[in-house]
């Protein structure tokens, strides 16, 4: 069943991403991204309410206060890594982007073997070496379809990659402080946490100004676009992104529970990035070269060293 649970967690993760690449384009501004997000957590809040009351009723809303402290930790770290992955996206191919998201896993597999003593063979660090080298050669591959990666670029992209290790640390910190709660339940605080920080980022980001050449009005117009939300079709995105996002949370976290963390976000990450470079090729016309098939080749040998051939 875990790997069923991590499947379906990959799959939504996938949909997410889609969308998500759809409306970066449309995204002027940090100000814009963090509202962007916060209206998508403001959909993920009843989604997560509907989740609990068929997972356990009323009764599951009542959790331990270890519940909320860890939603809180799953909060902040979630709000920030999804309103940088919407202006990181810009600057970077789908498959690359994924391949840097490859690096953030570190975080919750050293995390669990340091407080929760979870084994990691040999033959998984060397999967995850080969994983790593692959993506080197997604990062070379960016740079073949897309523009050298700025400085900035290259710092925002770790940013975006720490929180996401944050936040996958955070659901092994639910699975062993919080046993016997509702995974669902945990997953709503988490997502209204995400809404208060991303509500109070939005309040206190504070606009250029002044105004005075005719590209700052044309990107102050598509921000107050953002703010009146006019776009249908964008909404109907976030709506989607949400459900997808509520859904990829809630199916890692019952993933967490029956695989350690070496198994779960490398393979995790893994699919994501094969999922990636299909949808890349197919939906958004990336070229696919041969350093992208090398370095999926080199992704599956070392996933096989994680998941199959274990010494």
């Amino acid at each position: 069943m875990g790997y069923l649970f991590l499947f379906l967690s990959v799959l939504s993760g996938s949909v997410k991403g889609f969308f998500g690449k759809k409306i970066s384009n449309k995204t002027a501004s940090f100000k814009s991204a963090v509202l962007s997000n916060l209206i998508r957590m403001l959909f993920c809040i009843p989604i997560g309410f509907v989740f609990v009351l068929f997972d356990g009723g009323i009764s599951a809303f009542s959790v331990y206060k270890e519940v909320l402290l860890i939603a809180l930790f799953a909060g902040v770290s979630t709000s920030f890594f999804i309103a940088t992955w919407l202006l990181a996206i810009q600057k970077s191919a789908y498959t690359a982007m994924d391949a840097f998201l490859a690096m953030g896993i570190l975080l919750p597999i050293t995390l669990s073997a340091i407080f929760y003593k979870e084994s990691v063979m040999l033959s998984q660090i060397i999967g995850l070496i080969l994983l790593f080298f692959s993506v080197l050669i997604m990062g070379a591959y960016n740079k073949q379809i897309k523009e050298k990666l700025s400085l900035a670029s290259v710092l925002l992209l770790i940013v975006v990659s720490v929180m996401n290790g944050l936040s996958d640390f955070s659901q092994k910190i639910f699975i062993y402080s919080a046993s016997g709660a509702s995974a669902s339940a945990f997953n709503f605080y988490t997502y209204v946490v995400a809404a208060a920080v991303l509500f109070i980022l939005f309040i206190c980001l504070k606009d250029k100004s002044p105004i005075t050449s005719r590209e700052e009005r044309d990107s102050l117009e598509l921000a107050q676009s953002e703010s009146a939300m006019l776009d249908k079709r964008k909404l109907l995105y976030i709506a989607v992104m949400a459900f997808a996002l509520f859904c990829c949370s809630y199916f890692k976290t019952l993933a967490a529970s029956r695989l350690t963390a070496v198994e779960l976000y490398s393979l995790a990450q893994g699919l994501s990035m094969l999922f990636s470079l299909l949808m890349s090729a197919t939906l958004f016309k990336e070229k696919i070269k041969p350093l992208s098939i090398i370095g999926t080749v080199i992704l599956f040998i070392g996933l096989l060293f994680i998941n199959i051939i274990i010494f």
